[in-house]
């Protein structure tokens, strides 16, 4: 919750909130709904947050600034974890930041947690994304049309994954096992 008021701040249209968090929270944004949420989230199994910090230290008694949030969310049964929720603040946007997030969360499951395989759901319109996603090593494996509606109409959902397998198929995908730079990351 010490981060809330930054996470509500870089929700500033309904259709910049639907891009980052699917149909869960309505626009707008505010701190009520992320406490519900986050009071929630301690009943799903295996939630694990994990939340960039741009590595400038506690200064003068404030805490460090947060500028990428995103979730894995894992299904021990299955060695299944789904990356959700992920977003960067609108300043840092094109940086890097969410990639090198999105790089760490593929090898924590992978490396640290075992899993067999991580999946998640973009936006087809979001470049920025899709490109993020790729190069941290996921493949587009279908695509629902016309499943979220926007401000401008139906947006189309595209399904990515990443096995554990690749790597012993000769196609280790380019994020695992290096250094990403990210700052700290706390998970919970």
């Amino acid at each position: 919750m010490e981060d809330a008021g930054a996470l509500v701040s870089w929700a500033s249209s309904a259709d910049e909130l639907l891009q980052w968090s699917g149909p869960l929270f309505s626009h707008p944004l505010d701190r009520e709904q992320l406490r519900a949420y986050a009071e929630t989230a301690g009943d799903r199994r295996h939630l694990i947050s994990g939340i960039a910090l741009d590595g400038s230290g506690v200064t003068r008694g404030r805490r460090e600034t947060i500028v990428a949030h995103a979730e894995l969310n894992v299904l021990p049964e299955h060695r299944l974890g789904q990356i959700r929720r992920v977003a960067v603040a609108p300043e840092r946007r094109g940086g890097g930041i969410g990639h090198r997030l999105v790089r760490w969360l593929v090898d924590f499951g992978f490396d640290e947690l075992g899993l067999n395989r991580l999946e998640l759901v973009v936006f087809s319109f979001n470049e920025p994304a899709l490109r993020c996603y790729r190069s941290a090593g996921f493949r587009e494996e279908g695509r629902a049309r016309e499943a979220r509606r926007g401000s401008d109409g139906y947006w189309d959902l595209v399904y990515m994954a990443q096995l554990a397998s690749w790597e012993h198929e000769g196609e280790t995908p380019p994020s695992r096992n290096r250094q990403h730079g990210v700052g700290s990351i706390e998970t919970s």
